[in-house]
């Protein structure tokens, strides 16, 4: 299987390297990742500058993998190498493994999400993946864990897809359950710091977690009880109560 894997933690981050080489033990596997950190850059699209793309002949000397090192943002790698280096579309697209959680509304502010929508919006099943931060469960394993859930999914879903997906602490019972999960509600609280210093005021994103729905059947419930979550991501953003609302207040 053709595999293109694609991060917003840089193409030197220990979590994307750590995937690659496992996959790359059974899969024809590619790399196309940020030079720099790029996380909580969403969707966004470099416009307007022309972006640098360099061949890393030295990504991993023990496995072939084609890596490409880019200087954009997570989405510049996935629509760049699709539409423009590729010779023929992956099979599949993993974005991660990101070095921290991607739940509830994170979703819509991450740079790993971010990338795993190009592979889906090309028409290729897409899985974006995140270890939570602290967790006991290394890099290595979350890869090992991973891959045959891959093999599950992608035999049993025919239609393109994205699933978001965040690795616990700690596995409950000490062995991996997958479990899909709807997205909970996450804010932050004091979200940025402030910042004086030789007459310039600069404000740092910081802040604690403020979780506002985390109920049963929620992603953040999910990961809470050491079970790893499975969210279906679309691309539909339309509110559709508040469409009806809408049409009936014109009628």
């Amino acid at each position: 299987m053709n595999i293109l894997i694609l991060n917003d933690d840089g193409i030197a981050a220990e979590g994307i390297r750590t995937l690659a080489r496992h996959l790359a033990q059974h899969h024809a596997v590619t790399v196309a990742a940020p030079m720099h950190q790029q996380s909580g850059t969403s969707h966004a699209l470099t416009i307007g500058r022309a972006i640098e793309v360099r061949a890393d002949e030295n990504f991993d000397a023990d496995y072939d993998i084609r890596a490409w090192a880019i200087d954009g943002t997570p989405t510049d790698c996935g629509k760049l190498y699709l539409d423009a280096i590729a010779e023929e579309l992956p099979d599949v697209v993993l974005s991660g493994i990101n070095h921290g959680s991607n739940l509830g509304t994170d979703v819509i502010y991450s740079g790993t999400v971010g990338a795993a929508f190009e592979g889906f919006f090309h028409g290729i099943p897409s899985f974006a993946l995140s270890r939570i931060e602290g967790s006991c469960i290394s890099y290595a394993e979350v890869a090992a864990y991973f891959e045959p859930f891959m093999g599950h999914v992608l035999t049993a879903m025919e239609q393109p897809f994205l699933l978001n997906i965040n690795f616990p602490k700690e596995l409950a019972g000490g062995r991996p359950q997958f479990v899909f999960a709807r997205q909970g509600g996450r804010d932050y609280i004091n979200a940025f710091e402030r910042i004086e210093e030789n007459g310039c005021v600069r404000y740092r994103v910081a802040g604690e977690v403020s979780d506002t729905d985390k109920g049963a059947g929620t992603d953040i419930y999910a990961v809470e009880h050491g079970l790893i979550s499975v969210t279906p991501v679309g691309v539909d953003m339309t509110d559709y109560p508040l469409l009806e609302e809408c049409g009936r207040c014109i009628q």
